[in-house]
């Protein structure tokens, strides 16, 4: 992808001037999409009701060609359906935009399908653009569905200053819009910000914070429905020149964001993603062929075949002496004594150790009248461990149709980071993540299995749940 001097300066830029490494849990196949051109750039890919979207600056006959100063064709919208078979089909231009001489693309679309938004040039006339000495700018714009097709874009008023917005994404409520832009005071180049709808219109941008942009370059933000931001940034430590993260929303702010695996990123450039909702599978755009193509990513999910099933670490035990007290003397009782502070008296007591650790309790026999030590009978040491295993939660019943949410933990490993969870529900369903959400369709009773990888490791666990 080459620079513009005029139109497409800054879409270049929002695209990166596009010119620790991490070992696949499971293998991953990468695919090059049948629509990619041998002789143009595809890019930005968006799936909504079995179609991808991407921009594309080939050559069109539908489109009137237009060209920059340097003589390039510029970006427009394009569509193909996804095939039963995942393949796609014929490729046409995205007719609502027919009129629109400088399309920019990306597009985001809501859940429901009512509502497009896309990045266009504020200053539609092609004319006015080619004299423009400087950049010109881009804005979001928002087109609605209506009986006979999508209505005319309309610019989206954000409180962002004299500066462009771009590459939008919209969260699946249509609650918050996420977007690109170059604001001076930012932390970098291009930084990613957001926005709430509120009854008023949208809020004031917020910039995500130096936990994801850099003073390089944060792209194509891609909102996902289990609350990951995935995002394609030169910043962060990674493989290639761009690379994609995903970063997580919480409650202090977003996470510290981490490489998506290869071979999805690669040395070369890797960029502009869609996931899929179950994670395991998606599009993003790379240059590794020497051109930008859009690709397909697919986890090759191979679950065990014999799970363990999940356990309560419950440390909670009766300690007992079957010896008899000499208490010819004196009266005495025996006192139990817990290195985590408690004790407990009478020939057997019940205590629970607050976790796993290393514990010692000391058995004596005192004066129960005055209190004293008179003797110690033993001395016992105990170490307590997890059980290993993946641990997560499940009703032991749901309700058919009924959204339950797991959250799974690797248990008994010790301090072990960038683990990655793959989940079968035993309907059919599979996921990947840390948390996830799910629906059964059907009654009957259901092995919902987890399995976490981990630095060349592996371990499966599951739980039972019987289905209304």
């Amino acid at each position: 992808m080459t620079n513009s001097t005029i139109y497409y300066t800054l879409f270049i830029l929002f695209i990166g001037l596009l010119t620790s490494n991490t070992v696949a849990a499971q293998d991953i196949s990468i695919t090059p999409l049948k629509l990619n051109s041998a002789t143009s750039s595809e890019i930005a890919p968006f799936v909504h009701d079995s179609t991808i979207y991407f921009i594309s600056n080939r050559k069109s006959s539908v489109f009137v060609n237009v060209f920059n100063q340097n003589n390039e064709h510029l970006y427009q919208l394009y569509q193909s359906p996804i095939l039963p078979n995942g393949k796609t089909g014929r490729v046409t231009p995205f007719d609502a935009f027919r009129n629109q001489a400088l399309t920019a693309g990306s597009v985001t679309i809501s859940g429901n399908g009512q509502q497009m938004i896309s990045t266009l040039g504020k200053n539609q006339s092609l004319r006015q653009a080619r004299k423009t000495s400087g950049e010109v700018q881009l804005g979001l714009f928002l087109l609605e569905k209506t009986a006979s097709g999508w209505s005319l874009p309309a610019e989206i008023p954000l409180s962002i200053g004299e500066y462009s917005v771009g590459q939008p994404s919209l969260s699946s409520d249509g609650t918050m819009l996420f977007f690109v832009s170059n604001k001076r005071g930012g932390y970098g180049e291009t930084d990613i910000y957001f926005a709430r709808r509120t009854n008023a219109g949208w809020s004031e941008p917020q910039n995500l914070g130096e936990t994801v942009n850099t003073p390089g370059r944060e792209l194509f933000p891609f909102y996902h429905p289990s609350g990951k931001l995935y995002f394609t940034s030169n910043g962060h430590a990674g493989i290639g020149g761009m690379d994609i993260f995903y970063t997580i929303r919480q409650e202090e702010g977003w996470s510290t964001p981490v490489l998506m695996n290869a071979p999805i990123n690669s040395e070369f450039d890797d960029f502009s993603c869609f996931i899929m909702n179950d994670e395991t599978s998606g599009y993003f755009a790379s240059n590794r062929s020497g051109i930008d193509n859009i690709y397909h990513f697919q986890y090759e999910i191979l679950f065990c075949v014999n799970p363990t099933e999940v356990v309560e670490d419950l440390f909670c035990f009766t300690f007992f002496e079957e010896s008899a007290i000499d208490n010819d003397s004196v009266a005495v009782e025996y006192r139990w004594e817990f290195s985590d502070g408690h004790v407990g008296f009478g020939e057997s007591v019940d205590h629970c150790f607050p976790g796993p650790g290393f514990f010692e309790i000391s058995l004596n026999v005192i004066d129960s009248v005055t209190r004293e030590e008179l003797y110690s009978v033993a001395n016992y040491e105990l170490m307590l461990d997890l059980a290993q295993q993946v641990y997560f939660t499940l009703p032991e019943t749901t309700k058919q149709g009924e959204s339950i949410t797991l959250q799974a933990t690797l248990s008994g490993f010790g301090d072990v980071s960038d683990v990655q969870y793959f989940w079968d529900f035993g309907d059919g369903e599979r996921r990947r993540g840390e948390t996830v959400h799910h629906i059964f369709r059907k009654r009957g009773e259901y092995r919902v299995k987890c399995e976490a990888y981990w630095d060349g490791n592996q371990i499966c666990s599951y739980r039972t749940i019987i289905v209304n």
